[in-house]
């Protein structure tokens, strides 16, 4: 696991790919209240995706220095696996 957060009513960073590496990962997104909820995910700080959700996943590769952000008025829990090579 690489990082593992709860967002609520905020935008935060969830992942930052460390210097000099590369990651490949999977972001898996929980809406914790069991409904849809509005959520925005954003790569270097474009919009990715934007939606409602309850359970929302991807996978992504990213290269040093990308970062994840997720944006939402509700709160979520968030989980981060995968390599970095």
């Amino acid at each position: 696991m690489l990082a593992v957060t709860q967002i609520e009513n905020t935008e935060a960073t969830v992942y930052t790919c460390p210097s000099e590496r590369t990651a490949h990962i999977y972001v898996d997104v929980f809406s914790t209240s069991a409904s849809f909820v509005e959520m925005t995910v954003k790569i270097n700080d474009v919009v990715y995706w934007s939606g409602s959700m309850v359970v929302w996943s991807c996978k992504l590769s990213l290269d040093a220095g990308d970062t994840v952000k997720i944006s939402t008025p509700a709160q979520v829990n968030v989980f981060v696996h995968g390599i970095e090579v």
